[in-house]
């Protein structure tokens, strides 16, 4: 079991203006000292997550207190502009052919206790696991959803796989007619290969956010497969298993695997510091 060198935190955001963020509006959070995104939640309103550099373990760089928080967000979730923007302005504005975008500032509102239990609510990780099985014979017990499988929540699919596990599961034991040691083993024959499959997808980011060498070894293998029609980010919710989509992107996951193993981070070496 490893941990992503990342720490994250969760914000709820109220019910904002259509102008501001609509109900299926989905934002990009950039800051020097955090990264993360906002997205809607049922029934209504977004929340956000937010990531950042294991040197700072309580929260982002420079934010001690709600002030903080709201002012450094409120500049995340600004539009930016491109590089070929500013470019552009830069080659041309001598010319009277400013072309930055200036779209306006967006003015979200936020919840103050929902902002202080943001600051001073402890941190978490991501978890990446791996196991060899997800039964225990001699117990009855069998393992399903992010038990099974913790994996990073970058393509979305922790909820989806919960539901493959436990669907498997019960096609295991009505197939078995009762045998439950015999249902619990095809469970994990067919089950963990999957987990494997897609826990192994998700470390994407350690070479899509990485280093220039690791989005420069990544990038195209991603631009390859989204030209042949086979796009990761979409593929994962086809109708076809973690399996092909591992066969599919076997380069780019070896990637993947070779910038993980320099940034991940032992469990057992940081459990003590994370109490």
């Amino acid at each position: 079991r490893y941990l992503r060198n990342q720490f994250w935190k969760s914000l709820k955001l109220p019910k904002q203006a259509p102008n501001v963020l609509s109900p299926r509006d989905f934002k990009r959070l950039t800051h020097t000292s955090f990264k993360g995104a906002v997205f809607p939640r049922f029934p209504e309103g977004h929340a956000a997550l937010v990531f950042w550099n294991d040197s700072c373990p309580q929260n982002p760089k420079g934010i001690e207190t709600t002030d903080d928080l709201i002012w450094a967000m409120t500049q995340a979730i600004q539009p930016k502009a491109s590089k070929w923007e500013i470019a552009a302005n830069v080659l041309f504005s001598g010319f009277g052919q400013n072309k930055a975008s200036n779209t306006g500032e967006i003015r979200v509102e936020f919840d103050d206790d929902e902002c202080k239990r943001f600051v001073e609510s402890k941190t978490r990780r991501e978890n990446y696991i791996k196991l060899d099985r997800y039964h225990d014979t001699a117990s009855r017990i069998a393992l399903v959803g992010d038990a099974a499988h913790g994996m990073y929540s970058l393509l979305g699919q922790g909820a989806a796989c919960g539901f493959l596990t436990a669907s498997l599961l019960a096609k295991s034991i009505q197939n078995a007619g009762g045998d439950i040691p015999t249902a619990l083993e095809n469970y994990s024959a067919v089950a963990v290969p999957e987990g494997h499959a897609i826990a192994d997808l998700n470390l994407l980011p350690h070479a899509i956010f990485g280093s220039l060498v690791a989005k420069l070894l990544s990038v195209p293998l991603l631009l390859m497969n989204a030209l042949r029609g086979k796009l990761l980010l979409k593929r994962v919710n086809d109708d076809v298993t973690y399996q092909q989509i591992y066969r599919e992107n076997s380069l780019l996951v070896m990637v993947c695997r070779y910038f993980w193993k320099k940034d991940r981070v032992p469990f057992f070496d940081t459990k003590t510091k994370l109490a």
